[in-house]
């Protein structure tokens, strides 16, 4: 039976939503963003543009014409904008606004910058935290008299959560969760519409919370109890307490009736919480614009939330039936904004609506007239939009353009009388908007990057007074021309809308320049996916049967689209490479000043080299340091000028070259007793441990030139120490200046109790309009209500707060472990111990002072009996990210690494303690090696062994602008920080395990690194340049010309072939029959918006150098939309052996009037010469084939050299005969084939609505026939075979996000012996899958056989990709480790933090209903959640070994299976021949047909039909070259290569010619086939070289050689000399 796991190996990208609030404390905001399933915390942190900056994805292409920092402005000229001719259209007041008949304005300009460049802010990640669910909306609000604000969740289908930070654990805290999926709520929602998404809206008193329930329900979570309205409510507020929340049915709101709530708003100046609805009376649509337009209105409805009801307090009708959603306009000028498809449309109680039209379609959608706006032709629908000015918000279409829309408001009549309209951002598809204090904006992306934008300002000033800012003499003039109301409306408008009501004020206008600061990756949406072998890699990398893969994929949307590289693992671009047997530990010195490094040590087990480090690397004579003893520790003190060497018995100060010279320090140690571990900190101090638990304190003395002994007191049975220097001011005893004592938290602000007087005249406007208490403040005291911190403000914070780091004074500490596992903080000099924990051997998740909480610890019989053979090896407290302020720490348990992360932690009751704790950073790094295979050395071994342990942590500070840790394990990583303050482990496997590491940079390694591998080779390399390391996997993006829709490698010509689209306005309407098709151009006004076309192309993508290759394209014509496209091997009848090419399936939509057709395209990229310096221009595409055919061709596919196409309501089997493809099979199928794929002689085919099926082709018989299919109707997104050995089973994705696993099985009850695929498991993945792809088992890991390595070969990972930017894996699994990961997962579900309320296990669970299959099968297994895998490692020691315990198991063993399910879904053999026939004149009449029917000959001969049917579309001869026999053969990976090998060895003729054929070289990479062809030919010239007896014939070879050069970039020339010398 199958069993299988899903493991999710890259998490979503995408950012759905987005606020800003006071997350941690009162004393700063931060934005908060969703995405699909998770929550990242950042804030806004100052980078000087001195450091590197490795950030480096911000794209101002496209927004360089809009978002340039403006000229130089004059005080009479405007400053110029490329982006727009028409300057006074776009920069002064609309055309139809008439002010005030004055005389000619004068124009002035004032223009504000931001103090802190653009370039110089960054967001940096804070906290990150995973949900148990789909998260649709995301809201903050403040609760109460808490100190922090609460964030609100909701969930599909109908759940509302309510979380806060915890300070105590560093995590989320669920307050309450309110579960309304119940039938009676769920059932109205007709199946044709889908289920609406939740959509909440806080009220802004923080009163309570409503969210929409399906389609006409409101869902209502009171906050707190509102205070009394009475005058004995003065002595106080009533403590907070939480409501029961209650939901609200508006099917019928008095006369009017509710089909569907489109929207909803909180309102905000009401006593009472009053939400706005925006509702559709009844659904409409285009084609029903003649009888409904006007379907939707809003309805603003006051809450009692103590009676759980409601009433209506005021509306609004005829508002187009396409409106979309509503947004509250900021006070002063209130109201709410009703955004439509084509207008937009400002309502408010007691006020004239007004509205305004984007385009000309909005002519009869509304009961009220609509001012064009000029000089736009925009579409509304799928726009955001949000308030950043009480008056301006930015509005962002679904096409790209962003505008900022400045409402032009009078104060005197409350109206709003005119939208002013002005583009500031090209290309940005943004999916939520969230604005920031101090000018800065944040643009979410699901289609696109998201960004952080800072805006400058222009200021037009009229000063005529028709828009007064500022002059008091143009003010008096302008109220003296205006006429005067009467004196009782005068104080009437006095009492009601302040002293300043009666004078005209108007908006003034601005100009916006958007500049981006800093963008967050997101690689979705992955609608189409690729699997190509890596270039540039080095030969020894390609060593192992599975070869590192680049995975290809499909990002962003239209001008802003991409193709996303990435990789899993670091592959090193190596630059030179020697030999070195025994090394244990380098080290690299830099003196203080110095641009390289000036020595590297190398130490081995006798002895000490030291090599000079200039533009190459050469061993120095003349050094300071000791050679005839091992290193134990080599660095510089003295602030960097002076080198320190430990060794085994002594510590030396190298001043001199002599030994003379140097100062050696010998320390009393007891008999046996040596060093075993030396470390510096602070540029002054040294630290000595030794074998026996002493510590040594060093400090160097300026006026001796010495280190002298530092130690206070005696420290003794220490396991491990280090040094920190803090630069982030957080550790320290005292409390931030703004810090409560209460709470330790931020002190509330004293709660303003206001007398509310009792109204006597209850008139509309009083009881439910606009209240406030101070009426006589004016419109800029409303503004600075709203936005509380300037840019000023917001920049001087983050000047004290970021920039001056050191708040308290610089600062360094000594950590210590001492061997009982306690962890201890001293401070420097004094020693004073300052914080302590407990044992941290079980590595707890938060590690707490002891003095800090009254918390029960574990117990030590616990700790004791779970980690029995456990102990610290190593610790290391340093610096990262921005200049080093975010302490982390790195502890080494065994061969386990955890990372903690340095927080600040108030709650203290000692004044002298660090107010601290460290909390456990959750990662996936597996680094230790299979136990259970290990062999146990004796005990006075493992002594030796752990005396000469080498170190593991070795931190860095500059490799490629990256500063971080490496972690030397048996599985290496790199442990990366940059400005985002986001740690990125990257594994770095390729070469095996790392002994020893150093950064290392000269002259021709700028930011490098040298290293020792198991090979015994010190390499010195670089990070490979081009590639971003700030992402969960190293990546590169690549622009390409319009949205991606298919993506396929071209293996023979080494490049990715991208079918991609432009939309375009299309003017034109198909009229006619099939075969007489007519256009007819239809003109309308300028305004009106013409239907977007795509328009599709063709390109080519080298990964060479990762960009697109100019000048090679295919065009499509119009109206033909690409439907597939695939790289398929195929025969062709005229020639031998298979040919890739690229096969294309095509429909021209014309209409719904036309018949649709499509076409089959066949291309040919050719690999030809390329022109000199121009390698690009290798690359040429030729049409091989394209006619029209009898349907649509829907999708592709190829089996076994013959191409597979779907067309129509038929699938048909080709065959390439010359340039005609010539039908051979055909097969009646479903509704819509949508999708193909094929292994061997097998199809799959997955329909839109009937499910999938699996078709069998019989090439002997050339019959297409059907083997099984699923009965049950599903709307299928993806399908792809699982092969696991001899075991087949299909994965099929659907519309409801689930995975479903088929499997035909004949003998099983319901299968209908075999004509039914039986669903064996199925789960709900949380995000839609469009894309599917399989590829081999990892199997060359260390301790593959104890799995079966043999099985491993013949074992494929199903990989798909989301839309929302994640890669996940599906591998099938033994039934024994299913069970055990099922029993983890269900103890893990007590365990883990459920977050937000949310249960792992019911979001891991089908959405597809058992009453929607008709298979009656009853135990459909759920598919084990690889989750389990990184929540079973976050668990500390103790907890791991009860769940152990609690299933019947070992820690071990579980971690054994766990281990093998990881390294196995971690990312074709070439051959290297030379033939020798009898007689080498016959080598010239060999022909490349002829090798290739020998090989295929032997392999029958060994393999039978079996063998020849695995090399089928595979094996193949790539180059041949007659002259010297040298030959290319590609083969399969896995058995089929093994079955290559062996028949090579038995050929013994060739064609008419007896010959054999030797194997030079077999590797994953022609390249690496070129490099050992070189050095083969290298080799053979030196042999013959030596058996020259005349001078003639050594020059020959002398010539010959001089254009080879060897593997480490030396002339074998110079090389061969070498030798004879």
């Amino acid at each position: 039976m199958a069993c299988g796991i899903v493991k999710f190996l890259l998490p979503p990208t995408a950012i759905h939503s987005a606020v800003y609030c006071h997350f941690f404390n009162k004393r700063e905001k931060c934005l908060v963003v969703a995405g699909l399933n998770f929550i990242q915390v950042y804030r806004l942190n100052v980078v000087h543009s001195s450091l590197p900056v490795a950030n480096a994805d911000v794209n101002m292409e496209d927004v360089s014409a809009v978002t340039a920092p403006p000229a130089a402005p004059t005080s009479t000229a405007r400053p110029s904008s490329p982006a727009f001719d028409d300057e006074d259209d776009l920069y002064g007041p609309s055309k139809n606004v008439e002010p005030p008949k004055l005389t000619a304005p004068e124009v002035k300009i004032v223009t504000t910058f931001p103090l802190v460049s653009a370039e110089n802010i960054r967001l940096e990640c804070v906290a990150s935290f995973e949900l148990f669910g789909t998260i649709t909306d995301l809201k903050s609000a403040t609760m109460g008299t808490s100190n922090r604000d609460v964030l609100l969740l909701s969930f599909t289908d109908a759940k509302l959560s309510v979380v806060q930070y915890d300070p105590v654990v560093n995590d989320l805290r669920s307050i309450s969760l309110h579960d309304y999926e119940a039938a009676k709520y769920s059932d109205e929602m007709p199946t044709n519409l889908g289920a609406a998404k939740p959509c909440m809206a806080v009220d802004p008193e923080n009163r309570c919370a409503v969210m929409r329930l399906y389609r006409t329900h409101l869902l209502v979570v009171p906050f707190v109890h509102p205070p009394a309205r009475s005058d004995n409510s003065l002595n106080g507020p009533k403590p907070a307490t939480q409501l029961k929340s209650f939901a609200l049915n508006l099917k019928r709101i008095k006369d009017e009736t509710a089909e569907f709530i489109q929207d909803i708003q909180m309102l905000p100046g009401y006593l009472e919480p009053t939400v706005a609805v925006l509702i559709h009376r009844s659904l409409s649509f285009a084609g029903r614009i003649a009888v409904s337009a006007d379907t939707c209105y809003v309805a603003a409805i006051s809450l009692n939330t103590h009676e759980k009801t409601y009433h209506l307090i005021w509306s609004c009708t005829g508002l187009p039936y396409n409106s979309h959603y509503l947004r509250n306009v900021p006070r002063p000028i209130g109201g709410l904004l009703v955004v439509s498809t084509s207008s937009i449309i400002y309502v408010q109680q007691g006020v004239q609506s007004h509205g305004v039209s984007v385009n000309s379609l909005a002519v009869g959608g509304a009961r009220f007239s609509l001012k064009p706006v000029p000089n736009v032709v925009a579409v509304l629908d799928g726009s955001q939009c949000t308030f950043f000015e009480p008056e301006r918000l930015l509005l962002a279409l679904r096409n790209g353009t962003a505008f900022v829309v400045t409402l032009v408001y009078d104060s005197a009549t409350r109206n709003i009388r005119d939208f002013h309209w002005q583009q500031v951002l090209v290309n940005r598809y943004v999916s939520c908007i969230t604005h920031l204090e101090g000018g800065y904006i944040f643009t979410g992306g699901k289609m696109s990057d998201s960004y952080l934008y800072s805006y400058l300002t222009s200021q037009w000033i009229e000063a005529d007074g028709a828009y007064l800012d500022g002059d008091p003499n143009a003010a008096a003039h302008q109220r003296s021309l205006l006429p005067k109301k009467p004196l009782l409306d005068r104080i009437e408008d006095d009492f009601i809308y302040g002293p300043e009501a009666h004078v005209t004020i108007v908006t003034s206008l601005k100009k916006y320049h958007f500049i981006a600061c800093d963008s967050i990756l997101n690689v979705g949406p992955c609608r189409t996916t690729a699997v190509g072998e890596p270039i540039n890699t080095l030969e020894d990398f390609t060593r192992t049967p599975d070869k590192d893969a680049d995975l290809v994929t499909s990002s962003g949307y239209e001008n802003d689209s991409y193709v996303c590289a990435m990789h899993r693992t670091i592959r090193p671009d190596v630059v030179a490479s020697f030999d070195l047997h025994g090394a244990e530990n380098i080290w690299t010195l830099r003196s203080s000043g110095a641009t390289y490094h000036e020595y590297v040590v190398i130490t081995t087990v006798g002895r000490t080299a030291v090599f000079q480090s200039g533009e190459e690397i050469s061993e120095d004579v003349e050094h300071p340091f000791r050679v005839d003893e091992r290193t134990i520790f080599c660095g510089l003190i003295n602030d960097g000028r002076t080198p320190v060497q430990v060794t085994r018995f002594h510590v030396r100060i190298a001043c001199a070259a002599a030994d003379s010279g140097a100062v050696v320090t010998e320390l009393e140690l007891a008999e046996g007793e040596e060093i075993a571990f030396a470390t510096e900190g602070g540029g002054n101090r040294l630290a000595v441990l030794t074998t026996l638990g002493k510590l040594w304190l060093f400090e160097w003395h300026s006026a001796t030139d010495s280190l002298i002994p530092s130690n206070h007191r005696e420290l003794s049975n220490i396991a491990a120490v280090s040094f920190f220097t803090d630069r982030s001011g957080i550790f320290t005893s005292s409390l931030p200046r703004d810090v409560g004592t209460i709470d330790m938290e931020i002190e509330p602000e004293k709660p303003v109790l206001e007398r509310m007087e009792s109204i006597p005249e209850p008139e509309e406007d009083e009881l439910y309009g606009l209240y406030s208490t101070q009426n006589e403040k004016s419109d800029n005291t409303h503004r600075e209500k709203r936005f509380t911190r300037t840019q000023e403000e917001l920049h001087q914070f983050l000047q004290e707060e970021r920039v001056n780091a050191m708040l308290y004074g610089s600062s360094e500490w000594l950590l210590v472990v001492h061997r009982d596992s306690t962890l201890s903080i001293f401070s420097l000099p004094d020693l004073m111990v300052v914080f302590e924990a407990s044992s941290i051997l079980h590595a707890p998740r938060v590690i707490h002072d002891v003095r800090a909480l009254d918390q029960l610890s574990v117990p030590p019989e616990l700790i004791d009996s779970a980690c029995a053979d456990m102990r610290i090896r190593e610790v290391l407290l340093l610096g990262l990210g921005s200049r080093g302020t975010q302490p982390y720490l790195f502890v080494v348990i065994n061969e386990d690494i955890h990372v903690y992360h340095a927080v600040p932690f108030h709650y203290g009751r000692d004044g002298a303690r660090l107010r601290i704790s460290f909390s456990k950073v959750k990662h996936e790094m597996l680094t230790r090696e299979r136990r259970l295979k290990r062999q146990k050395l004796p005990k006075e071994h493992m002594e030796v062994d752990d005396r000469l342990a080498k170190r593991h942590l070795r931190p860095f500070h500059d490799i490629g602008g990256y500063s971080g840790v490496f972690l030397c394990f048996p599985y290496s990583f790199f442990v990366m920080a940059t400005d985002r303050n986001v740690l990125r482990f990257h594994p770095m496997v390729v070469d095996g395990p790392i002994k020893a590491f150093a950064e290392f940079s000269n002259a021709s390694c700028a930011a490098g690194f040298v290293y020792y591998n198991s090979r015994k080779q010190i390499r010195v390399a670089q990070l490979e340049p081009g590639w971003n390391y700030d992402f969960n996997w190293p990546m590169t993006k690549i622009r390409v010309p319009g949205t991606v829709h298919h993506l396929s490698y071209h293996l023979e010509c080494k490049a990715y072939v991208v079918c991609s689209s432009l939309f375009y306005p299309e003017k034109r309407m198909i009229i006619g029959g099939v075969d007489n098709v007519e256009e007819e151009v239809v003109e309308r006004d300028p305004r009106f918006v013409y239907p977007q076309a795509p328009r599709f192309s063709l390109h080519l993508i080298t990964p060479d150098e990762w960009q697109l290759v100019p000048e090679v394209s295919y065009q499509l014509p119009d109206f033909e939309h690409i439907t597939g496209m695939k790289v398929l091997a195929l025969r062709n009848g005229t020639e031998t052996g298979m040919k890739e090419y690229v096969v294309m399936a095509s429909n021209m939509s014309y209409g719904e009037d036309v018949q649709s057709r499509g076409r089959l395209i066949l291309i040919d990229v050719l690999d030809l010469i390329p022109e000199p310096d121009k390698p690009l221009t290798r690359f040429k595409m030729k049409e091989i084939y394209a006619e029209e055919q009898k349907g649509p061709v829907t999708a592709i596919c190829g089996v076994n050299g013959y191409i597979v196409s779907a067309i129509g309501q038929k699938i048909f089997i080709w065959t390439l005969k010359g340039a005609t493809l010539v039908g051979v099979a055909f097969l009646d199928t479903q509704i819509y084939v949508h999708q193909l794929t094929a292994i061997k002689d097998l199809i799959l085919v997955a329909d839109i609505q009937r499910s999938t099926s699996i078709l069998r082709f019989q090439e002997k018989y050339r019959t297409l026939s059907l083997v099984a299919s699923d009965p049950n109707q599903m709307h299928t997104y993806a399908t792809e075979f699982c092969v696991d050995n001899q075991n087949l089973t299909v994965a099929v994705t659907d519309i409801r996000q689930d995975l479903h696993i088929f499997q035909f099985d004949p003998d099983y009850y319901f299968s209908s012996f075999g004509n039914r695929l039986v669903r064996r498991m199925e789960c709900n993945l949380g995000q839609y899958v469009t894309n599917m792809f399989r590829f081999h088992c990892a199997a060359w890991y260390p301790d593959a056989e104890r799995v079966g390595h043999l099985a491993l070969t013949k074992k494929h990972v199903t990989m798909f990709t989301t839309l929302e930017g994640a890669v996940g894996c599906y591998v099938n699994i033994p039934e024994k480790t299913y069970r055990r990961v099922l029993m983890i997962e269900t103890i893990l579900s007590n365990h883990c933090n459920h977050r937000a309320g949310l249960s792992p296990r019911l979001y891991w669970n089908a959405k597809t209903s058992a009453d929607e299959r008709f298979d009656l099968v009853g135990n459909i297994k759920t598919v084990a959640d690889g989750k389990v895998l990184s929540l079973f490692m976050e668990l500390d020691y103790t907890e791991q070994h009860e769940v152990a315990a609690k299933i019947g198991c070992v820690v071990d063993t579980l971690v054994e299976e766990l281990l093998d399910i990881d390294r196995q879904t971690s990312l074709f053999y070439y051959f290297l021949l030379e033939l020798h026939p009898d007689n080498l004149r016959h080598l010239s009449q060999i022909h490349q047909g002829e090798v290739h029917a020998a090989i295929m000959k032997a392999v029958k001969l060994l393999h039978g039909e079996q063998g020849i049917a695995a090399q089928l579309g595979d094996c193949r001869v790539k180059l041949m070259n007659p002259e010297t026999g040298i030959v290319y053969l590609r083969a399969r990976r896995g058995a089929a290569h093994e079955m290559v090998r062996d028949a090579i060895k038995s050929v013994t003729r060739i064609g008419a010619h007896a010959a054999r054929v030797d194997i030079i070289h077999m590797s994953g990479t022609m390249r690496s086939s070129q490099k050992r062809l070189l050095e083969y030919h290298r080799q053979t010239l030196l042999k013959m070289l030596a058996t020259c007896r005349t001078e003639r014939d050594r020059e020959k070879i002398r010539l010959a050689m001089s254009g080879l050069l060897t593997i480490s970039g030396k002339p074998a020339m110079s090389e061969a000399m070498e030798t004879s010398d």
